[in-house]
């Protein structure tokens, strides 16, 4: 850093700053080093590289970041593309493409922590990151009892609730008639290709509307219709 010039050491060390970041080090997307790091790094107080910084930021060649620290913005901060920088970023962009894409639609319930985990090879606490990340952006939410949700809360719609209403549109167009026996759990899981439990939570769900009851020796059947019902 050059110091031939009577300008406070903090508006020289912002200016050194400036000068590394318009020559694109650090690169525009990264994380600007911690304050301590700086501290170390040009010799004076923790303070005066605080106002450096602030210059910079005034400046909008950086922007702060909630418990993450000061992103480098670049030369045009209206134009620079955030990069992601940490793996639960690398994951939530993921997630964010595929709702924007529509592979992932409003109202559908995403993989678990763990699968997600599995699937990136993280920590499930980095998978959660993830996903409180783009629960920030409103583009998902958390419903309790049940996991995540692309939208919000009154769009969620678990694996069960949408095997119950597959069965339940089979009941009402006859496919499935008043008695009929329904597949066990194992079978029914493998045709729709999912998990056991959640066939098992379709069942309570129908169950508890009186459209299929339990049978000892038999199994699930389909109730008959009251009279009435259309």
């Amino acid at each position: 850093m050059s110091k031939a010039t009577d300008a406070p050491t903090y508006v020289r060390i912002a200016q050194d700053l400036r000068n590394r970041i318009l020559q694109g080090d650090p690169p525009a997307g990264t994380m600007l080093p911690s304050e301590a790091t700086l501290a170390r790094t040009y010799g004076v107080a923790r303070g005066t590289v605080r106002q450096a910084v602030a210059e910079l930021e005034r400046s909008g060649l950086v922007a702060s970041e909630a418990g993450r620290g000061r992103r480098v913005m670049g030369s045009d901060p209206a134009t620079t593309t955030r990069t992601a920088a940490t793996q639960y970023e690398v994951i939530a962009e993921t997630l964010r493409k595929r709702i924007d894409s529509g592979d992932l639609v409003v109202g559908q319930q995403l993989p678990g922590e763990a699968a997600i985990a599995e699937d990136f090879g993280v920590s499930k606490g980095t998978a959660r990151q993830a996903l409180q990340l783009l629960a920030g952006e409103r583009l998902i939410a958390a419903v309790h009892g049940k996991g995540w949700f692309v939208g919000g809360p009154e769009h969620a719609q678990t694996r069960a609730d949408a095997v119950a209403d597959e069965l339940r549109q089979d009941i009402a167009t006859g496919n499935l008639a008043p008695g009929s026996v329904l597949p066990g759990e194992n079978a029914l899981a493998q045709e729709r290709g999912v998990a056991r439990v959640t066939i098992r939570r379709a069942f309570a769900l129908l169950e508890a509307e009186g459209v299929i009851e339990k049978r000892p020796g038999m199994g699930r059947v389909v109730k008959a219709r009251a009279k009435g019902d259309t």
